[in-house]
């Protein structure tokens, strides 16, 4: 009797311990180091470290202290580590100053672009209105630029002799100097230059009987009174905003969409490589004409390229600088928008140490917000696209 409980207990106590040897949680096993990924990995991190630490350092930092900064009234006398290092008493300050107690307080450099006008001004312009207004009108460059880059790219796409030279003399402007350019577009413009020339309004070298394309506020500027010959008193006639500015735009407008002409063609001839030529065969075969198959075949598999070109041309756009202020200097008939920044944060206004970063910085804030809404308004009809 007492044999079989001793071999009933052992026959229990088995099994027990075979499950308590299955429950014990097995090592895993390290897996060997793969050296050649190990290094690629490092020499990743290697080049990619300083385009990070860039982009940290003079994009996010950047743009937070200017945002801090556009609150006070921190001016090139002033450190700018005890403005941040005493922030807040600093924006106390300004926003209690006589300066600008009552106009705005800490917002008083945003109250101020929507109200300054501009000194002289016969139509009374907001001053960043009006900088603002010269960069919307280079905006318009953008879609004639886009409609004759596609042209020469679907031209350059056929199977013609000499395409990839075509291609080659297109984009040598995108490699040109910016100031070779603006300086032969100067000379071409001028008084007695060969546009003038050839339209049959040269003049002498002092620019007597000449269509003047280019000029400044003190340098005879043209006026729609003058042009017209009418004696009209009314501010829009005598106004050189409204009329010198825009011819003198009008050039920029020409020189922009020569220059970067080059750069959109390759990345459309780029992007009609990539179309499918299954699809355009079985158009053709179901009696669609080129026309057609332009629209409804090329078009849709060129919408990414198309977009891409768009939302940076903008961009771009918004931010135009050097072409104005090379060809005919800082000028509010034609100056972009940046200019503003420029002439009051870092310029002074010709004295550097005038300069108010502060109130550059509160110009800037309102340029990435504008553009920041234009391109989410982009990407909102992008998604109703695809929808």
């Amino acid at each position: 009797m007492e044999e079989n409980i001793t071999t009933a207990e052992a026959v229990e106590v088995v099994p027990s311990a075979a499950v308590s040897e299955e429950t014990i949680p097995q090592k895993k096993q390290r897996k060997p180091i793969n050296q050649q990924k190990l290094m690629d990995n490092i020499w990743g991190w290697v080049f990619c470290i300083p385009l990070i630490v860039g982009t940290v350092w003079f994009v996010y930092i950047a743009f937070v202290l200017a945002l801090m900064l556009s609150f006070t009234d921190f001016s090139m006398s002033k450190g700018l580590w005890d403005v941040i290092g005493n922030y807040a008493s600093e924006v106390d300050k300004f926003a209690s100053s006589v300066d600008h107690a009552g106009h705005g307080g800490a917002f008083f450099w945003y109250a101020q672009a929507f109200t300054k006008t501009i000194d002289g001004s016969l139509t009374n312009l907001n001053e960043m209105g009006a900088y603002l207004l010269n960069t919307v009108v280079y905006l318009i460059g953008i879609p004639i630029g886009m409609v004759l880059s596609m042209f020469f790219a679907v031209c350059m796409s056929r199977d013609i002799k000499g395409g990839n030279l075509f291609r080659v003399i297109y984009y040598l402007p995108c490699v040109a100097s910016t100031v070779a350019i603006v300086y032969t577009f100067k000379i071409m413009f001028d008084s007695t230059g060969v546009i003038n020339q050839l339209l049959g309004l040269a003049g002498d070298e002092a620019g007597q009987g000449a269509f003047i394309w280019m000029a400044t506020t003190g340098n005879a500027a043209l006026t729609w009174g003058t042009m017209t010959g009418s004696n009209s008193t009314s501010a829009f006639m005598i106004d050189p905003y409204w009329c010198q500015g825009l011819f003198t735009k009008l050039v920029i407008i020409i020189m922009a969409v020569w220059k970067g002409l080059g750069g959109t063609i390759i990345l459309y001839a780029a992007g009609l490589a990539g179309v499918n030529a299954a699809t355009k065969e079985a158009a053709q075969i179901d009696g669609a004409n080129g026309w057609q198959i332009f629209w409804k075949v090329t078009m849709p598999d060129l919408y990414p390229v198309i977009f891409y070109n768009i939302v940076t041309a903008v961009i771009g756009g918004m931010q135009i600088y050097m072409e104005p202020v090379l060809l005919v200097g800082e000028d509010y008939m034609t100056s972009g928008y940046v200019s503003l920044i420029w002439n009051y944060g870092i310029n002074g206004n010709g004295n550097a140490m005038a300069a108010r970063p502060s109130q550059g910085a509160a110009l800037g804030m309102l340029l990435a917000i504008l553009i920041f809404v234009i391109t989410m308004f982009q990407f909102w009809l992008d998604s109703r696209n695809k929808d």
